[in-house]
């Protein structure tokens, strides 16, 4: 019932109800993309071994042309993996890997696993006090890129080329002030062993930056996080966020906080740094000192060049990092050409992880 039930959506977001007017039914577009990827192993015992895999991912955003009262609005990620990548998904499934995070598998039998990423399907309704929202949501909470210790509800996939994030399923009511101010109260619906937050923001703009006091509870783990933020332009931009962790009804406390900096030259050149720091008592993926940064080059209205490294855990005995450089290409109208290549290091060599991947993605835009 639960497959019949996801690919049923899937199929309704892809049919345009109502759309012969500008005023009514729902506005479709999305992307289908293939990624190519040969994964390079250098450290196991077959020396410099080479494997095959890829991803074939269609792309369908949605939501309702009429947003006067109210919105409607979703993003599905289809995923059929193949090759390698297939082999190593199928093994997960097999020894019982929850893929829940963030991926469904729809069938998990035959030549290869379909996997389902609902990654936001959620209503708003526009009250003249507030606007409160139901479902799933990508909630950029905190200030950051890639670090962001006060965002507990939408998280960054390292792994995707983009960083692009996951949703979570929430409620919020986002009340306003005035203009420049206002609050956000958000709490996300409870799952049996899994971690849930609720929290409050009041947020004002002055001095050309945006400020934000922050209140976060953890139900599994009674845990309070109070935190501050601010992002603004200081001849570059900058950000940041300042966090508490409160433990043992209060009597414990670490402390997490985030820098960051951006700067463009003659949008062409666009520059990203961010440090994180983080107590090592606190539960997480990052190490105690953290990097990440990034360099765009614009070509031209064609060509775009880029290149990031983001560095976890650097005061251990061999940081974890992740090097990529990549050249996009837009060849046709709606057609994208994109090569990457990315380089790992890990804390620990294991022969399941490659260090190295090369990679060609064709994408094509509707």
């Amino acid at each position: 019932m639960k497959k019949l039930l996801s690919i049923s959506l899937l199929l309704l977001a892809a049919i345009r109800l109502f759309a012969a007017s500008d005023q009514a039914g729902i506005k479709l577009w999305g992307s289908n993309y293939v990624d190519i990827i040969a994964f390079q192993f250098l450290n196991n015992d077959t020396a410099y071994s080479c494997k095959i895999g890829g991803m074939n991912t269609l792309s369908l955003n949605f939501h309702n042309r009429n947003k006067r009262y109210g919105k409607f609005e979703g993003s599905i990620d289809l995923l059929i993996p193949f090759g390698y990548t297939s082999d190593q998904i199928s093994h997960l499934i097999d020894v019982g890997y929850s893929l829940s995070t963030p991926y469904y598998p729809i069938f998990v039998h035959g030549n290869t696993p379909v996997l389902l990423d609902i990654r936001k399907l959620y209503l708003s309704a526009y009250l003249p006090f507030a606007d409160i929202t139901l479902g799933r949501q990508i909630i950029n909470f905190g200030k950051a890129f890639i670090f962001s210790p006060i965002d507990v509800f939408s998280t960054v996939d390292v792994t995707d080329i983009n960083f692009r994030r996951h949703g979570s399923d929430v409620a919020a009511i986002k009340i306003p002030f005035s203009f420049l101010s206002g609050m956000d109260l958000i709490t996300e619906f409870p799952r049996n062993h899994h971690e849930y937050s609720s929290t409050a923001r009041i947020y004002h703009n002055m001095w050309s930056f945006d400020f934000s006091v922050n209140a976060i509870y953890k139900h599994k783990n009674k845990e309070v996080i109070s935190g501050f933020s601010f992002k603004g332009d200081a001849v570059v931009g900058i950000y940041g966020e300042l966090v508490e962790h409160l433990e043992d009804n209060f009597s414990q406390k670490f402390f997490e906080g985030m820098l960051g900096a951006d700067y463009s030259i003659d949008n062409t050149y666009f520059f990203r740094l961010e440090y994180l720091y983080k107590n090592p008592t606190i539960k997480s993926i990052w190490g105690k000192h953290n990097l990440f940064a990034a360099i765009d080059v614009q070509i031209n209205e064609l060509i775009q060049l880029s290149a990031n490294m983001l560095a976890g855990d650097m005061s251990g005995n061999q940081a974890t990092t992740m090097m990529t450089g990549q050249f996009m290409y837009n060849i046709l109208q709606n057609v994208n050409l994109l090569t990457y290549v990315r380089y790992f290091t890990y804390e620990e060599d294991l022969d399941s992880l490659p260090d190295l991947e090369y990679a060609l993605r064709v994408k094509v835009q509707f």
